[in-house]
């Protein structure tokens, strides 16, 4: 395979036409990997930052792997084997080291599973190629893979080959992302996934909103966007003390940036519930082949916390997913109860960190 290296955003752009075709016959196919989510996270997170942009071609030119990697000085602890790396919102303390890491654009916090793009029998050969790179780099000594699938051929590949050049390599599971299977219908999503304790109280739930308010919700349409993301980032920050700290003028550019491009690809879906014409809940969505994926959400529960609007608009949510023919619901990162009680069970994504 012939490796060439794309520089910068100009580099991004000239793999355009070429990238989401790749990403369709990956081993990892997910809308965090598509060209219009890493070229939205580089302009949002890049600065600072050493993009390592690899792509390899067959003989014939074609486009067989795409290797999306940055470098970075962090702040590591020298005593933790294991440090805890935060891309977007970095964080320091005293008597930390500063050592250049590489990492797999599209971050830690913010895309729930990345990967290499490559078919899985290009993986190998990928992997082996995405080391030569980095040892390539004497002042990067520390590799830093976040949000592997547990499926990804990528853990074991970087894994071996890693400790094969007498390197150490641990592959730790990261954190698990829930996920519903989607019935065919309403009743049967009740009747199949939920037992009769949870399938009550959702439906008690829904109930009881309907009963006290007029509960009203939609999806944003694109000529509303801007309207609908500023509902969305008020409620987001309403929620709670962490997600006002976490949606910095930064991420909000981020997410912005995010949902245009998404909006344009034909994957957003922006979701808003009122009661008696008050904004109380809203999701961010991604439609993504069959796949609904709740990103991200915000509450006002000031007046309403007591008809619970998350839940509520959730059963809604996953109602249309049905309708819509999704064949999943994807509630990504993080193993918060809701999940579970809407009936969504365990997958998982791991971290492969490599010392050399």
């Amino acid at each position: 395979m012939k490796w060439q290296c794309y520089a910068g955003t100009e580099g991004l752009h000239e793999l355009r036409s070429e990238w989401n075709g790749l990403l369709q016959r990956s081993a990892t196919n997910t809308l965090f990997l598509t060209w219009e989510w890493q070229t939205a996270w580089w302009a949002a997170f890049g600065q600072g930052k050493d993009m390592h942009l690899l792509g390899g071609r067959d003989a014939a030119g074609e486009l067989k792997v795409v290797l999306p990697l940055f470098s970075q000085e962090t702040r590591l602890s020298p005593v933790t084997s294991l440090p805890d790396i935060n891309i977007e919102n970095p964080t320091a303390a005293a008597g930390d080291d500063r050592r250049r890491t590489a990492h797999l654009m599209g971050g830690s916090e913010v895309s729930d599973y990345l990967d290499v793009v490559a078919a899985s029998q290009d993986n190998s050969e990928a992997c082996a190629a995405l080391l030569d790179a980095w040892a390539e780099r004497e002042d990067c000594r520390i590799l830093d893979l976040r949000n592997l699938p547990a499926a990804s051929p990528t853990i074991s590949s970087i894994t071996q080959l890693a400790r094969s050049r007498g390197w150490q390599a641990q592959a730790t599971k990261e954190d698990v992302c829930p996920v519903l299977e989607l019935a065919a219908t309403w009743d049967e999503y009740l009747a199949n996934s939920l037992n009769r304790k949870k399938r009550h109280e959702l439906r008690r739930k829904m109930r009881k909103a309907e009963q006290e308010v007029d509960v009203h919700w939609s999806w944003i349409e694109p000529s509303n966007i801007d309207v609908g993301l500023q509902v969305f980032f008020e409620l987001h920050r309403a929620s709670d003390s962490n997600k006002d700290t976490f949606m910095s003028e930064r991420m909000e550019g981020f997410f912005r940036g995010a949902a245009l491009a998404a909006q344009d690809a034909g994957w957003l879906r922006l979701a808003v519930l009122r009661f008696d014409s008050h904004a109380v809940a809203s999701y961010l969505c991604f439609d993504y082949l069959g796949d609904r994926l709740l990103y991200n959400s915000g509450f006002d529960v000031s007046s309403y916390g007591h008809l619970s609007p998350g839940i509520v608009l959730l059963g809604h949510l996953i109602d249309d997913a049905i309708e819509s023919g999704c064949r999943r619901f994807d509630f990504l990162q993080g193993n918060e109860r809701y999940k579970y009680d809407l009936g969504a069970t365990d997958t998982e994504v791991w971290r492969v960190f490599v010392r050399r």
